[in-house]
């Protein structure tokens, strides 16, 4: 109305009042609903983003289980390679020292064999120089008997000739006799001299040919082992579902050490060999399953034949591979 009359209405003041009230208060509802449809909205959202992220993280450890698993699988895989793997390279570091020994004692055959044929050889040509020079001495005393043949010859024809030289002839004729005799005594002795010194080559070629043969002897033998050697590479044993036992032998000087890690044990420990034997005696009983692993590192300070008997007395008495190979013997016995 305009500012220039005056409102005369009743309850002019309150209608104007409840006028202002209501749509205040409606407005104060309207917002309220809407705060409270937007949140929950925002919760309805919030769930499917929690619920989202539930269904990855449960998607997620499935996954993490079956790669925990599955790398569970692969490392005792692994671990049995390794093992099998160890176990082969403690046999073939074995074999390897025995080999080397052997070589070195083949070497040391042949380099005593080559020196002693080179010995014969050196006599043997010193004896075809001897004969050679014996054959010309031969030559030289048959051209010397053959000149004194013919001197002989002469003289005896000067003394039929001459008889008024007879006695002097005579003399000279002793005289080239006696030569011709000494002449005769010497070839003699050098035809002698000659058929030993023929017998002296014969014995060395002898010995020449018994020296090849005990060479022929020792390639045989090393063919023999190295065919023991390729059969010892086949893959016949495995640690797979077997007891595992591992053993560290070493020699520093002249005393053995033995270092013994049984089934579960985390680290090894030092024993003696009369201890090792009770611990694995004790172990075959409760379990015939039983693999040995025997460790010989790079720098033992054993020789072959230490090691080898070590290992070998070990895996007959107590490892299942051996047990099952000394069974199969005594069957086909």
């Amino acid at each position: 109305m305009d500012d220039s009359f005056i409102d005369l209405r009743l309850n002019q003041r309150g209608s104007q009042g409840e006028d202002s009230f209501w749509p205040s208060f409606t407005d104060i509802m309207t917002v309220i609903v809407m705060i409270f449809l937007l949140a929950m909205v925002i919760l309805l959202v919030r769930n499917m983003e929690l619920l989202s992220q539930l269904r990855a993280t449960m998607e997620a450890e499935q996954q993490a289980m079956e790669l925990v698993r599955t790398t569970g699988e692969e490392n005792e895989t692994l671990e049995e390679r390794l093992i099998a793997r160890e176990h082969e390279l403690t046999m073939l570091r074995m074999r390897l020292m025995q080999m080397r020994e052997r070589s070195e004692e083949q070497e040391a055959a042949i380099s005593s064999q080559r020196f002693q044929i080179s010995n014969l050889s050196r006599e043997r040509d010193e004896l075809d120089n001897k004969v050679n020079r014996l054959s010309q001495e031969r030559e030289l005393l048959n051209t010397q008997v053959a000149r004194l043949t013919r001197d002989g010859t002469r003289l005896q024809g000067l003394i039929s000739e001459a008889n008024r030289n007879i006695e002097s002839l005579t003399d000279d004729l002793d005289q080239a006799n006696a030569q011709q005799a000494t002449t005769q005594q010497d070839l003699e002795r050098l035809r002698l001299s000659f058929r030993s010194k023929d017998q002296e080559l014969s014995a060395a070629l002898a010995r020449n040919q018994e020296s090849d043969q005990k060479l022929i002897d020792i390639q045989q033998d090393y063919s023999k082992l190295k065919i023991q050697y390729d059969k010892l590479l086949r893959p016949a044993r495995t640690a797979r579902g077997k007891t595992l036992v591992e053993v560290r032998y070493t020699k520093s000087g002249k005393t053995f050490r033995i270092d013994y890690k049984g089934p579960g044990e985390p680290a090894f420990t030092s024993i003696s060999s009369n201890r090792l034997e009770q611990n694995l005696t004790r172990l075959k009983q409760q379990d015939n399953n039983l693999y040995i692993k025997v460790i010989i590192p790079k720098k033992s300070g054993l020789s072959y034949n230490e090691a080898w008997s070590f290992t070998n007395n070990l895996h007959r008495k107590y490892d299942y591979y051996y047990q099952k190979e000394a069974r199969k013997e005594r069957i086909l016995e």
